[in-house]
Order: structure tokens, then sequence, then C-alpha cells
């Protein structure tokens, strides 16, 4: 699908890295479908057959996603409950692992929508892929605005509340102690933002070209893949040493603040992902 391939981001994060209460999560993913046919739709001006292929393809999907995919982010989310529940230090070496299982469960949760993606994407006429560079543009430049805007020590600012916003959302209120900890190391990690948009947009110009050139399903279908399995394969040496040092960095910081936590908010926090648990089996439980 058109959208799926930057809008499923959302389900994954909506899934993954609740920012709600359970009641809100259930509700937002049993509309999951229509959220995601409107985004999709958002993108150019599709004919009327199109917008049915897309209807049908998001069903298809979230059907899917509904029985296979939520045992897996049950199953996840479990491991998280059962280091947490073992009362040992949460070491670097957990949070890379835990980092890779997301990126893991990420592109098994994107890969089924490559191939209705490509489908679509291959059958765009010269306006409508006109309307989709238009689109990206429109999104990208919003996004600069709202990540890069200000010197370096406002986006620094700006990203450790976005951090602090959200851990405190999982296991309440900080201490003043812990809020100087926390955003004395987020100030010390490399500013890798910009990379990331760099990063998509190169691979969103690369799938414009192919489209501009009338490539055919099996080329965009390659395209989409190459970008899902490896987004980062046309970033510099010294980019690669930046996004290294930024996710080695934040691995430390995040085993740093679980340390930090005191023993309410670790139960705050077991009590947020039993929550998720339990969510994620009901929702996986409706035929």
């Amino acid at each position: 699908m058109l959208r799926m391939k930057s809008r499923l981001v959302f389900v994954v994060a909506l899934l993954l890295l609740p920012l709600s209460g359970c009641g809100i999560l259930s509700i937002g993913y049993n509309y999951a479908d229509a959220y995601l046919r409107y985004s999709i739709n958002s993108y150019t001006d599709f004919s009327d057959t199109q917008k049915e292929t897309i209807k049908k393809e998001v069903g298809i999907f979230m059907a899917w996603h509904r029985r296979v995919m939520l045992p897996e982010y049950v199953a996840f989310l479990q491991e998280l409950q059962q280091t947490a529940e073992s009362g040992a230090p949460l070491k670097t070496e957990d949070v890379r692992r835990f980092r890779t299982e997301v990126r893991a469960l990420y592109v098994k949760t994107l890969l089924p929508a490559i191939g209705p993606a490509a489908g679509l994407l291959s059958e765009l006429d010269a306006v409508q892929v006109r309307e989709l560079a238009a689109s990206f543009a429109r999104e990208n430049s919003k996004q600069r605005d709202k990540e890069l805007g200000g010197n370096r020590d406002e986006q620094l600012r700006k990203r450790a509340e976005r951090t602090v916003d959200f851990l405190e959302h999982q296991v309440g209120g900080f201490s003043e102690s812990q809020l100087e900890k926390i955003r004395e190391m987020n100030g010390s990690l490399p500013y890798a933002t910009d990379l990331y948009i760099a990063q998509r947009e190169d691979n969103q110009n690369r799938l414009l070209e192919l489209l501009k050139n009338n490539g055919n399903k099996a080329d965009v279908e390659s395209a989409l893949s190459a970008w899902l399995y490896h987004p980062e394969a046309n970033r510099s040496a010294a980019d690669n040493a930046t996004m290294q040092a930024f996710e080695s960095g934040s691995d430390e910081m995040i085993a740093t603040v679980y340390q930090l936590l005191s023993e309410r908010q670790k139960k705050t926090l077991l009590k947020n992902i039993a929550r998720y648990i339990s969510t994620f089996q009901e929702l996986a439980s409706v035929k």
C-alpha cells in the first residue's frame, strides 16, 4: 500500500511504545484500519478502483496483524516484564538486545505491506507521482520545522523534554535530581534527528526517481525491501559513526535511567507493562 510503508510506523509505535492508557490504546487499534486508509488516501488522488484496492489490502493486513503480530508483541512485553520483575540491574547489553528485538518486530510488521505497496505504486500515473512527491516534501518540511528549528541548544532541550515526557508517562513523575541527571545524559548524546530525516528523504527520492521512470512492480518491491531492511545503506562513514554513537549512548542512558528509578516508579512501570500485555491479549482474541 502507498502509505503503509511510512504510516505503519504509527502502528508499530502505537503497539510497542504506547502513549496512552490501555482503553485509548484499544480504541486506537480497533480504528487503525480507518486511520491507515485515510493516511494512504491523503498522499495522492487515487481512482475509485485504487481506493477499493487500498481498502481491501488494509483489511487483509490488519487481520493478519491481529492474528500474528499481536501475540509477538505480547511475548516481547513479557520478556520486558520478566527482566523488570527479576530485580537485577538493567545492563546496557540488555537494552541493546531489546532494541534489536524491536527493530526485528518493526521489520516483520511492515514486510507484508511491501508487495501490495509495490503493486499500487507501480501503477501511479505521472500526475499521481508528482502529488506523492509534493506530499513527501510537505511532511518532511513540517518535521524539519518541528525537530530542527532553533539552534542546537534548543534542539537538545526539546529532545530532552520529549524523552522526559515519554518516560514519565511510563513510570510516573521524576524528582528534580532525576530530571537533572536525565537531561544531562540526554544532552551528551549526539544529535541524530537530522540524519534520520535526511536518510528518509534519500530513500523517498530514490523511490520517486524509480516511479518517474515507470519502474515495474518487481523493481519497486526491491526498492521498498531495501529501504526496510537497510535504510542506512547510503549513509556516509561519518554519519554511520554518529548514528552508532547515538545508539550506543542511548542504550547506556536507558540502563542508567532504570537504575535511577525509585521502587514506586518501578512498580508503576511493571503495572503499565502488565496492562499493555492484557490489552494486546484481549485484542488478539477478537475474531
